[in-house]
């Protein structure tokens, strides 16, 4: 059913002649034969083979950083905060430095809650600018897109913030009006070319992407519309039509039936491609996301262990980072033209007798005085395709706002989601470390002395440890 709904255009005819309509008719060999036309018309051998070539080629680097990443979360990271945290505690668990080492914990928190929430503020401050925009319901759709793109681009150009390494990352977050306004373009070109040339062609690479079915629907209504006159002078121009008479009302009636059916036909078409081009926008915007929160996390983590040095405070992304929805983007169009009720005067001749005044009245004739009768009418502003097409064009203007709408809010809930979670991570770290400190004064002996000679070496060596974990992440 995929095949034939989806993939129709790249089955050779001859095959589909042959083929029941209902899929759950087709025999083994017919199922065989479309995937064996679809193999080959898709060139899926050669993307095969190219997919197995560049696997071979990259192998490491496709599954080596992974390999890591999830070694460290399994045992490379707890490895070194526990290395790190047990010989720093060990060296302050004297009476003196367990006092100061419990007032640092203090200040460390407080610091560290402080850099979060500024750093928290800074990712978070310009979505939610674009928010208030939003909530400002400007008149003007293009003036919230564009304050939606002013404002990446300087969020990633400001030179007293981090985020200019980022460079060109988030163009997902507004490249998609770009992708959306060349998929709605190229379906409606196809339309207004049929209707203004008389001969339906709907071949536009966009409507590819639309289901085949939805297609052939707008296909038939375009030719019926195209047989009831929409074509050539009156699409090109549009018409304003006078129906006086029942056929004439009833064409008029089946006109504006018959638009309105396009306009229930094209959002079908549309929704489908605009479902796949949003679907692709979407997945570069969570990758987009993506990159956006693991350098937030980097930032985080070296501004952390800055603070802190000996605590080892990780932020492991594939742990922080889970972006477990999309945007939710949805267009709606609407097209049609209103019937309005009017009047015409009718020329009525009304016969009389009159006396011929020659014959001194006695023969008489008949003759004809005109008179106007008021009549019903029904009239039709008919629009011309480009400005029947023009109306969609700013219907989807109009999507744009709903669009960004949908981006932002799901943007700061991914941010407030990352921000609970990362603080939760240094309260755990900091709670982890004070355990093991309270354990070290408890287990202090009078050697303490002794013991700090031998446990400076190690967390020599325990500091060494997690620079070579960070050197492996780094290296891949």
């Amino acid at each position: 059913k995929k095949a034939r709904n989806n993939f129709l255009g790249l089955i050779d005819e001859n095959i589909l002649e042959d083929l029941p309509f209902k899929t759950e008719r087709w025999s083994r060999n017919d199922r065989n034969r479309v995937a064996d036309a679809l193999w080959q018309k898709s060139y899926a051998e050669e993307f095969q083979q190219s997919l197995r070539e560049h696997i071979s080629q990259h192998f490491p680097r496709l599954v080596i950083p992974q390999a890591i990443e999830r070694f460290n979360i399994a045992a490379g990271n707890a490895i070194t905060e526990w290395a790190l945290q047990t010989t720093t505690a060990i060296l302050n668990s004297s009476e003196e430095c367990y006092q100061q080492e419990c007032e640092k914990i203090s200040w460390i928190k407080l610091t560290l809650e402080q850099f979060l929430q500024i750093s928290d503020k800074n990712l978070r401050e310009p979505f939610e600018k674009i928010q208030q925009v939003l909530a400002n319901k400007l008149e003007d759709d293009n003036e919230v897109f564009s304050y939606l793109k002013k404002t990446i681009l300087d969020f990633t150009r400001d030179e007293k913030k981090p985020y200019k390494e980022l460079g060109d990352k988030l163009y997902p977050l507004y490249g998609w009006k770009t992708e959306l306004g060349q998929g709605i373009n190229k379906v409606l070109e196809s339309v207004a070319k049929s209707l203004e040339n008389g001969t339906v062609i709907l071949d536009a690479p966009s409507l590819k992407k639309a289901n085949v079915i939805h297609v052939n629907l707008l296909g038939n209504c375009l030719r019926r519309l195209i047989s009831l006159g929409y074509t050539t002078s009156v699409a090109k121009s549009g018409k304003t039509i006078e129906a006086r008479t029942e056929t004439e009302k009833i064409n008029l009636k089946q006109l504006n039936e018959e638009l309105n059916e396009l306009a229930m036909h094209l959002n079908l078409v549309m929704e489908d491609v605009l479902k796949q081009i949003i679907n692709q926008a979407s997945e570069r915007m969570y990758e987009s996301v993506v990159e956006l929160f693991n350098f937030h996390l980097s930032y985080l983590e070296t501004g952390a262990n800055n603070q802190a040095p000996n605590i080892a405070i990780k932020f492991p992304e594939s742990q922080l980072v889970k972006i477990d929805s999309k945007p939710n983007i949805n267009v709606r169009f609407e097209a049609g033209f209103p019937i309005t009720a009017d009047t015409w005067k009718e020329e009525i001749n009304v016969p009389r007798e009159e006396g011929i005044w020659y014959t001194l009245f006695l023969l008489k004739r008949t003759v004809y005085d005109t008179k106007y009768e008021t009549r019903l009418s029904e009239n039709g502003n008919i629009p011309s395709v480009e400005c029947l097409l023009a109306g969609w064009l700013v219907q989807a203007r109009h999507a744009e706002s709903e669009i960004v709408k949908s981006i932002i809010t799901w943007l700061l809930e991914q941010i407030n989601c990352l921000k609970k979670n990362v603080g939760q991570i240094q309260n755990d770290v900091l709670y982890r470390y004070k355990e093991r400190l309270d354990t070290a004064k408890r287990e202090i002996s009078i050697d303490y002395e002794m013991q700090k000679n031998v446990w400076q070496p190690m967390q020599q060596k325990a500091q060494k440890l997690a620079e070579d974990f960070n050197d492996l992440e780094i290296f891949f």
